[in-house]
């Protein structure tokens, strides 16, 4: 490791040399999506990722996309990452050294170095991965069972040691488990035979039904509530608060900014609800990482939790809350991400139109 930390060092005086000398063997070019394509056995398993697909062109400027370049052999040479949000700009570049059984990926942004991997191979198959970053290093040790990766060793600094295994059948990858120390957690498991996504949703939709009213009863709300929100991060996660806000206080939000008047982390009030035994949770968000995971899928799986949301809001809302707490006129129930972008499109899908009418009256939208 100490002589792969030397060499990245060095990496910044030998950007151009290595781009040359890259993109000297490159015999075609080819569009991926991101993330495009990695060496490292599970490396897009285990983060519930899926590899770039290749593209007939070049996709407008505004979407993530990666050029790489192969060799004659039919080997990346060359990664070049165009960004969308800076308006198709090349962002990041890597260029890789093949070398018998030793690859050596060397990875730079607009600031220089990133890091640097090698990745060792013995009977095609890679063994073992080093690699040294602006932030650290580490080291992946990769082992097989009848030509199947089968356990991967991570050691990287600033977290404890963990151990990968995988394991399959004849129809290919079945789980993923990490185990670090005493704790283990499913990284990736296969949807069993009949899984069916909708109605996974379907039922977390009704659990929720229950979840919420009994995570609002716990709020202490001082005054009958105008609005109760779900606050989320990522919709794919289903993770989510439950904030409340009176009449009073979001008439003072809203003296402000009207769009606090929405804003959940302003709420006095909020919980978390823990919705992991509803039905089979953790199984659907894997399945909308995965879904969100596909480029061109323009991020289906956060739409997909999104709509769960705004369906339980929507019933929510025909809801008699007496038994609950005590409700101000007007009283809604709305999910919103963090950043209230999702705001307009969320109100629209959980609320009645005459009640969005009245909102508007008030000038609250």
């Amino acid at each position: 490791m100490s002589d792969l930390a030397a060499r990245f060092a060095q990496l910044a005086s030998e950007y151009h040399s290595r781009k040359r000398a890259a993109t000297a063997l490159v015999r075609r070019w080819e569009w991926y999506t991101w993330p495009g394509l990695d060496l490292r056995p599970l490396h897009f398993e285990r983060e519930l990722l899926k590899a770039g697909r290749r593209l007939d062109a070049r996709p407008p400027v505004d979407r993530d996309v990666l050029r790489i370049g192969f060799d004659a052999e039919g080997r990346a040479a060359v990664t070049e990452r165009y960004s969308g949000f800076l308006h198709g700009r090349l962002h990041y570049e890597t260029f890789l050294r093949h070398d018998g059984d030793v690859v050596e990926a060397a990875h730079f942004d607009t600031d220089g170095p990133i890091y640097l991997h090698e990745y060792r191979f013995v009977d095609g198959s890679m063994r073992s991965a080093d690699m040294v970053a602006r932030r650290g290093s580490g080291r992946e040790a990769y082992e097989y069972t009848d030509g199947r990766i089968s356990r991967v060793e991570i050691e990287h600094d600033g977290r404890a040691r963990s151990v990968l295994t995988a394991e399959h059948d004849d129809r290919g990858l079945v789980r993923v488990v990490e185990v670090m120390g005493r704790r283990s957690e499913v990284r990736y498991e296969r949807p069993p035979a009949g899984f069916d996504l909708v109605a996974a949703c379907r039922t977390i939709e009704d659990a929720l039904l229950t979840l919420i009213p009994d995570a609002v009863a716990r709020l202490a709300v001082d005054g009958p509530a105008a609005c109760v929100a779900l606050s989320y991060t990522r919709s794919n996660a289903l993770c989510f608060d439950v904030a409340a806000a009176t009449e009073d206080e979001r008439g003072a939000l809203a003296a402000i900014d009207v769009h606090a008047a929405w804003s959940p982390e302003d709420f006095d009030a909020s919980t978390y609800v823990d919705i992991d035994d509803a039905g089979s949770v953790q199984l659907v968000r894997q399945e909308l990482a995965l879904l969100d995971a596909d480029d061109l899928a323009a991020a289906a799986g956060s739409e997909v939790g999104r709509r769960l949301l705004c369906a339980a809001a929507a019933r929510l809302n025909l809801r008699d809350w007496s038994d609950t707490l005590p409700i101000a006129d007007d009283f809604v129930v709305y999910p919103v991400d963090l950043e209230l972008v999702d705001l307009e499109r969320n109100l629209a899908d959980c609320l009645p139109p005459d009640r969005l009418t009245r909102l508007r009256k008030r000038g609250l939208l």
